[in-house]
Formats: structure tokens, sequence, C-alpha cells
């Protein structure tokens, strides 16, 4: 019955044969091409090749220290996606807004790691250094230093004239500031790159929310300038009084009609600054001092005054004419 069959075969045109044979090839390719889909890599596992990239040590480490900061167990935590990265300095490696142009290349990855339903995103270098992008709210007022906690607490009841337990730490958030003068809140500042680490705490005081910068030992505590934090009364009592004797002998008003409303300790960034110029350099050479409003026949008038009270500068936009 098969020699029959292979006689017949025989007899077929040759374009039929052909036909045949060429399907016959088609068919093996699809199932060739079906083979290598099987073979293909399933995507959970091309994640986890992804994150393989990242040597053992530095996941481990960056998982650590979200865990610290969320406190989330490591184990419900995970590495979502790793890029192998050359930051161009270390200004960038550290999430510096404003940076030079400088090149000293870290090589490292760019870690995004799952946390809470929320995204976290980490440089890591080569070295083992890990840093946690700052704008991330990942810390809180328990995971900061103890010791600088009753520092913060402590200056800012004494400025609000509070007993300590009614002021309270809603957030803190470690940080690396660029340079001195943005650590010390400065409006006008160099683009140097010479780091300050410590964090960023927010106290709730009355019902407002007040910021200071802290260094890493808590020696530096600098509350935002622009909060009005003190009074007259807070205003060293001689310095004080030279800014009340300015007022009256620029004015020629009984001292009744003279009072301090406002004061507020600052940093100028510089003399230029100190001296109300509007047209600064950045130069950081910085004066440590108050600005002292002081309201003079329903007017109010701004000084400047250095922290020993030998420099009192009035806003030179104030009509203060002598009678």
């Amino acid at each position: 019955m098969m020699l029959s069959n292979r006689k017949k075969m025989g007899k077929l045109p040759e374009s039929i044969v052909f036909t045949l044979a060429l399907t016959g090839l088609l068919t093996g390719g699809m199932n060739i091409a079906n083979n290598s889909t099987a073979l293909a890599i399933p995507r959970t596992e091309q994640t986890q090749i992804a994150q393989n990239i990242l040597p053992r040590d530095i996941s481990a480490a960056v998982l650590k220290d979200a865990s610290l900061r969320s406190g989330v167990k490591v184990g419900d935590l995970a590495i979502s996606q790793v890029t192998p990265t050359t930051f161009s300095n270390r200004c960038m490696f550290e999430f510096k807004e404003v940076c030079t142009k400088e090149f000293k290349p870290i090589q490292g990855w760019v870690v995004v790691v799952k946390v809470n339903q929320q995204s976290w995103t980490y440089h890591a270098s080569e070295s083992s250094q890990i840093v946690i992008d700052p704008s991330i709210n990942s810390t809180d007022a328990s995971q900061l230093p103890r010791t600088i906690a009753n520092k913060v607490l402590a200056d800012a009841a004494t400025r609000a004239g509070l007993a300590k337990q009614a002021v309270k730490i809603t957030r803190s958030t470690q940080k690396n500031f660029s340079n001195a003068c943005v650590f010390n809140f400065g409006e006008v500042c160099t683009q140097q790159y010479d780091p300050v680490g410590g964090w960023e705490v927010v106290v709730k005081v009355k019902g407002e929310s007040w910021t200071y910068h802290v260094d890493q030992s808590g020696s530096q505590i600098v509350l935002d300038p622009k909060i009005t934090a003190a009074d007259g009364s807070q205003l060293p009592e001689k310095i004080a009084q030279k800014v009340l004797n300015d007022a009256y002998q620029r004015s020629r008003l009984q001292t009744r009609a003279i009072k301090i409303t406002r004061t507020v300790q600052k940093t100028f960034s510089n003399s230029c600054v100190f001296n109300f110029g509007e047209v600064c350099s950045q130069e950081y050479k910085p004066i440590d001092g108050w600005e002292v409003v002081v309201v003079v026949n329903r007017q109010f008038w701004t000084y400047h005054v250095d922290r020993k009270g030998s420099r009192l500068v009035l806003d030179p936009k104030v009509r203060a004419t002598i009678r």
C-alpha cells in the first residue's frame, strides 16, 4: 500500500511537490518561533536580572535605610528599578538643585524603592555611598536624635514665650545643604559646593509652622528669618534703645509715639544685603543681627542691626525727614 502511494506521489506534478515542501518548511519555522517564545524570560525574572546589576551590599544598605526612615520592615520593601548612571559631580550625586559645571564623575546607580505605594529615589555610588532624594518627607520627629530635637524645641519655646511642652516637632527631613549660606537661609548665595549635613525641622508653634535648619552635631540651629519669632523684649535692651533713639532723632516725635513692633534674628548674606542693596553680588560674607520694625507715627520703619549693635541701618525707602 505504501509502495502504491509512493508511486502515486511520484506521478504528482513538480509544482505540487514544491508547494508541499514549502508548506513543510513554513510549518517547521512556525514551530521554531513558538519554541523561542516559550523560552523567553518572564517579565518578573527580567526585573530580578535588572536588580542584580546592583551589588548585593549596596542593595541591602538601600533597603535598610528605607526601612529605618519609613518604619517598614525590610521584607516589605522592594527595589522596583535600577539604572546605572554616571553623575557628573558630587553635587549632582547628592541631589543639589544648583550645581557647578565641574566634571568629577561618580559611577553609580539611580535606585527606586517601593515604600507604602510611594517611590523613593536613591543615588548609590560604587564606593557604597547612598543618598536619598531630600524632597522625600521620609523622616519624622522620632528619627531626629533626641538631644537635637530637645534643643530645637527649647529654642522655639524660648522665642515664642511658651512652655516646652506647648511646641511640637511635626516633621524632620535629613538633608545636605549645598553650603553655609543655604544652611543659613540666605536669599542670595553663591554656587560654591561646601556641603553642610543635617536636618530641616518643622515645629508647630501656636498654629504656625516654624522651619529650622540644624547641622548633624546639633551645634548650629538656625530659624527661618522670615518667621516672626521674636518681639521687642527679646532684642538686647541696649540695641533696642539704640534703634529707638535713632528713630526719635530722625522723627523728633515723643518716645511714646515710637514703638518696636517686631524683631527677627537674621543672617544677612553680605554687607550689601545688610545695607538694603537692591542689586548685590553673590559673595557670602555673613553678618549676624536683626531686622527690626518700628512704628513711627503710624508708619513702619525697618532697620538692620548687627549682633553687637555697632552697625544700624534704616531702610532708605523710609522717608524719615527730621522736623
